[in-house]
């Protein structure tokens, strides 16, 4: 997997990509067909499971008097709400400084399970679900983590897409001007189109444009060997869904890109899945909601 590896965010292609993402269908408009980041991707990519519980449930703490008293129970540490907290956050910079205490080797176990959440906050903060500042990690979050055996089985895979299909919406919709959400997803490695003047949104938008079916690349996979983790053992990359991440809710729209899985594209028809009439779903911020489920 290339998830630790540095890459060089290329925001023009990025602003050039967005022009052609359509909120109502999920999906890049693009002249050969409609094409978008799937739950395979995500499986193949990095990884994280498709299936399993919904990433969800409280926005706050039950049993503790604040967060810091739940931070030294399931972190090891009471962060200073003064410089290493952010609005209802930990702060990446504190987190990453934990990950430099030295551990011994017969320490009681939940130290290591203590440690292993910090780095699961970093991943989730830094690289997975960043908002779109990138340098925080939202305090509900932790309610996830407590107990180390029920983590595995929710549904990091489609958490990360919902995330990312909101961003792009909301960036598309004009909604917002800031970009959040695994952006690294939509290319894989250094992006480098040609002998294009650097930061051209016009030159990408020139190159993207006149691609021809033989040239795009349907199925990245085909020819992969993929462990067994990083496989869509239960098909779940075909379904035509829902995807959760706390209060996101975002359609998952296989059945529009089918030759992403080398099956044959039918005429697909259109489904209202914006949830326009689901107030309890699709229009659920959290603004003053606190202590909903």
């Amino acid at each position: 997997m290339d998830c630790g590896e540095s890459m060089k965010v290329g925001n023009e292609l990025i602003t050039t990509l967005i022009e052609r993402w359509r909120p109502q269908t999920h999906t890049f408009h693009l002249l050969i067909g409609e094409a978008t980041v799937t739950l395979e991707d995500i499986q193949a990519i990095w990884g994280l499971r498709a299936d399993g519980r919904v990433f969800t449930g409280r926005d706050h703490h039950v049993g503790y008097p604040d967060w810091p008293s739940k931070c030294r129970d399931l972190l090891g540490w009471i962060p200073d709400t003064n410089t290493e907290t952010k609005q209802g956050g930990l702060l990446m910079t504190a987190l990453i400084n934990q990950t430099r205490i030295s551990l011994g080797d017969d320490l009681p176990t939940y130290v290591y399970i203590q440690m292993a959440r910090i780095h699961a906050l970093i991943l989730l903060g830094g690289l997975i679900l960043p908002d779109t500042t990138g340098c925080k990690v939202p305090f509900m979050w932790l309610n996830a983590f407590e107990d180390p055996d029920e983590v595995q089985n929710i549904s990091w895979g489609s958490a990360a897409l919902s995330y990312l299909y909101h961003y792009l919406c909301e960036t598309s919709m004009d909604k917002s001007k800031e970009l959040g959400g695994p952006m690294m997803l939509l290319w894989k490695g250094t992006t480098q189109i040609g002998n294009a003047p650097r930061y051209s949104v016009e030159h990408y938008r020139d190159q993207i444009s006149p691609v021809r079916p033989d040239q795009f690349l349907w199925t990245p996979y085909a020819h992969c060997i993929l462990t067994d983790y990083c496989s869509d053992v239960n098909g779940c990359s075909l379904c035509d869904t829902y995807l959760v991440c706390w209060a996101y809710v975002e359609a998952h729209e296989a059945g529009r890109v089918r030759r992403q899985f080398n099956r044959y594209q039918d005429i697909p028809q259109f489904v209202d899945r914006m949830l326009k009439n689901a107030d309890h779903l699709g229009k659920n911020d959290r603004h003053g909601k606190k202590g909903n489920n």
